[in-house]
């Protein structure tokens, strides 16, 4: 009555540890050859040698405010804007 225990126990274990062998040597496989996919197209994402599309967006986004706030700013400088009035009774710093 032992031994069958035994031998049942030791059959559930090497089941578990062939199950876990071909497990680990299928690995984390995929249907698409992925390495083919980088040989014939290195850089698929790239507009420049660095850039991905969404870098070249972030940059032109920035360019425009950028270019927005320096454009108020000298709407502000040529109106006279950028300072207080110097039409009040009291003194000013400017």
């Amino acid at each position: 009555m032992f031994t069958a225990n035994k031998r049942a126990r030791q059959t559930i274990a090497f089941a578990v540890a062939i199950a876990g062998a071909a497990a680990f040597l299928t690995g984390c496989s995929s249907e698409r050859n992925r390495l083919s996919e980088f040989r014939n197209d290195p850089t698929p994402d790239l507009i420049t040698m660095s850039e991905r599309p969404d870098d070249a967006k972030n940059l032109n986004a920035l360019i425009r405010d950028e270019s927005k706030r320096m454009l108020y700013r000298d709407w502000r400088y040529a109106w006279y804007m950028d300072r207080p009035t110097r039409l009040t009774p009291e003194p000013s710093a400017w």
